[in-house]
């Protein structure tokens, strides 16, 4: 009942402030990790500015996110393949800020496109793709990002869902890992869908849990493993979001 009394005065803070200053921010960090990251090439330069625009935003949107097993399960001398589902457009901004290790995505190539941010994404070893991308060409950035000491980050239902729900997986994630030999942390991301639902053109609030689940290990290096990785992945996620 509150969420109601104070959404229309949510949406009116978003139009007059809270838009212009994410775009600002947005502009800002792109220029910060272009100037850090990609010229100057200071450790981590393409990393830590965006760790600061992801909490930035969460924070100017009164979006709260509570992290659940990070700890527990992310070894902090160690790289994986972390795989998520894909609820909403804050998924991206939850995962910068809040796994904890510097990371490269694999992303849609339309995100190229959008002004600073996608040459900023560019210059920084992130990984764009569209449906004629090479698998070749994709394995082999991938497992040089992983083979130099960071880790990627992938959507595994490859688009943003529809409904909320947990959608079918595409193997990219588990093969990238079966090849390069990486353990996968599987990520449920809850309560993004409800901020934005496809369709709306304004945010609705809504707190966003980040759960890290336990490692699926890379056994071996053969079709049957990857096919493994996938459905104890994706098990792990429906368990946590009660779509077993």
């Amino acid at each position: 009942m509150l969420r109601k009394i104070l959404h229309p005065f949510f949406v009116l803070y978003q139009v007059v402030f809270a838009w212009w200053a994410a775009i600002l921010l947005t502009a800002l960090t792109s220029i910060a990790i272009l100037v850090f990251g990609r010229y100057l090439r200071i450790k981590n330069g393409d990393y830590y500015p965006a760790i600061i625009w992801c909490k930035l935003t969460c924070w100017l949107f009164f979006i709260p996110v509570k992290v659940v097993g990070r700890d527990q399960h992310v070894e902090k001398d160690k790289n994986y393949v972390f795989v998520a589902n894909h609820q909403g457009m804050f998924d991206v901004l939850v995962m910068y800020g809040y796994i904890g290790k510097n990371f490269k995505w694999i992303m849609k190539d339309a995100l190229r496109k959008v002004p600073l941010l996608g040459k900023a994404c560019a210059e920084t070893e992130h990984i764009f793709v569209n449906r004629t991308t090479p698998q070749k060409d994709l394995l082999r950035k991938a497992l040089k990002i992983l083979k130099g000491g960071k880790s990627m980050t992938i959507f595994a239902e490859g688009t943003r869902s529809d409904d909320g729900k947990l959608g079918k997986f595409k193997k990219g994630a588990f093969v990238i890992a079966n090849m390069a030999q990486k353990d996968i942390i599987p990520i449920t991301i809850q309560g993004s869908y409800e901020i934005l639902p496809k369709g709306c053109m304004c945010l609705h609030w809504s707190p966003i849990i980040l759960t890290f689940h336990a490692p699926v290990v890379c056994k071996g290096r053969d079709s049957e493993n990857a096919e493994r990785m996938l459905e104890e992945t994706r098990a792990a996620i429906a368990k946590t979001l009660g779509e077993e």
